[in-house]
């Protein structure tokens, strides 16, 4: 697998020349670094593109800009119900890891929760 990464490998373009020649690798979609070091987040773009190749979803929120936060769900700018539309729109339906780093344990709890809402929604 591929994890898309702020810079280099964080859109549909950057990531076609690897994917394209190597049919066999998988994307790891991480929605909280597609919003990152771009002027709209990527992870629909990609998810489109490359839905059919989506191996394993990383999801955790920030604030734009260069800093990966790993904030809990709701308490950044990424749009988590819109990128959980599109995961189900693609037909994944496997592991979505919540990458929330914090020292409180209710944050993450929070964000498990806020996710299985969501996910029931889309």
């Amino acid at each position: 697998m591929i994890e898309n990464l702020p810079g280099s490998f964080n859109s549909v373009a950057q990531l076609s020349p690897l994917l394209t020649r190597l049919p066999e690798l998988g994307l790891h979609l991480d929605i909280g670094h597609a919003n990152l070091l771009v002027e709209e987040n990527t992870a629909d773009q990609m998810i489109t593109a490359f839905g059919h190749r989506l191996r394993h979803v990383h999801l955790h929120d920030n604030k734009v800009g260069a800093a990966d936060l790993h904030m809990p769900l709701g308490t950044g700018t990424v749009d988590v119900a819109r990128h959980l539309r599109a995961l189900r729109r693609s037909g994944y339906d496997s592991t979505i890891t919540l990458e929330v780093f914090s020292p409180d344990r209710h944050h993450l709890a929070y964000s498990r929760d806020v996710l299985k809402r969501l996910w029931v929604e889309s």
